[in-house]
This record gives structure tokens, C-alpha cells and sequence, in this order.
């Protein structure tokens, strides 16, 4: 099977540059799958996982969104974060994740509150405007 170059790329960092036979990547359309001599294509990522292909040796990655564009023979994925899969730490992430949902009811929570107090002020408003009457 014929390859391709590769490279991934982060605002902070090439994160690969190395040839594949294949990558399978998540769009916002839809999953693609990318062999040697594909029709040129510029496509947004989403947020997913990306397989690349090297002969029989296979590497997930995780691509938190950007850009894939294929030319000739070479595939760019221009991404707002990627990493290695085996790289991720998964306690790390979990606390993320705790972090982030408790950050996310807080939100919500101050939403309440904002509303709450844009009700008591129509409220106000009515005891002031219906006490003139």
C-alpha cells in the first residue's frame, strides 16, 4: 500500500511528521478515510479521534477540532489540540472532568440567579408603578 505524508500540527507544536498508509478522521460530516492519492480536500475536524495507519502498526490520536487539508501527497491536520493516545492521562482527565462539570453548574446556577434577580426587579418595578395608582 502506497504512503503519504503526515504531519499534525498544534498552535504550539508540531505534534507528527512522519508517513502513513491510511488515516481514518472525524469531520463535522462525517468520518473520512484518507489513503495515498486522494482527491485534494480541505475539511473542518471535530472533536474525536483520529486512527493513523502505518503499514500493520495503527496509533489513535486525540484531535480536539481544526482543519484537514489533502494535496498531493501529503495530509495536514491543522488541530486546536492533538495527542498521542498513549500519551493521555486518563486521573488527569477525569479531574478535568469534574472540574469542568462543576464549573459548568455554577454556570448554570449564576444563570438562575441572574434571572431571579431580573424577576424581583420587575417585581419592584410593578409594587412601585401599581402603588401610584
Amino acid at each position: 500500500m502506497a504512503n503519504f505524508n503526515l504531519e499534525i500540527v498544534t498552535p504550539q507544536k508540531t505534534i507528527l511528521k512522519e508517513e502513513a498508509t491510511m488515516i481514518i478522521a472525524r469531520t463535522i460530516v462525517g468520518d473520512i478515510g484518507v489513503l495515498a492519492n486522494h482527491a485534494p480536500l480541505v475539511t473542518e475536524l471535530a472533536l474525536g479521534e483520529m486512527k493513523i495507519k502505518q503499514g500493520d502498526k495503527e496509533k489513535d490520536f486525540f484531535i480536539s477540532g481544526g482543519f484537514l487539508e489533502i494535496s498531493k501527497d501529503k495530509v495536514l491536520i491543522l488541530a486546536d489540540k492533538a495527542m498521542d493516545a498513549k500519551d493521555i492521562d486518563i486521573e488527569k482527565a477525569k479531574e478535568e472532568k469534574r472540574l469542568y462539570e462543576a464549573k459548568l453548574k455554577k454556570l448554570s446556577e449564576d444563570k438562575e440567579i441572574a434571572t431571579t434577580q431580573q424577576a424581583l426587579k420587575e417585581s419592584l418595578k410593578k409594587i412601585e408603578l401599581g402603588s401610584r395608582r
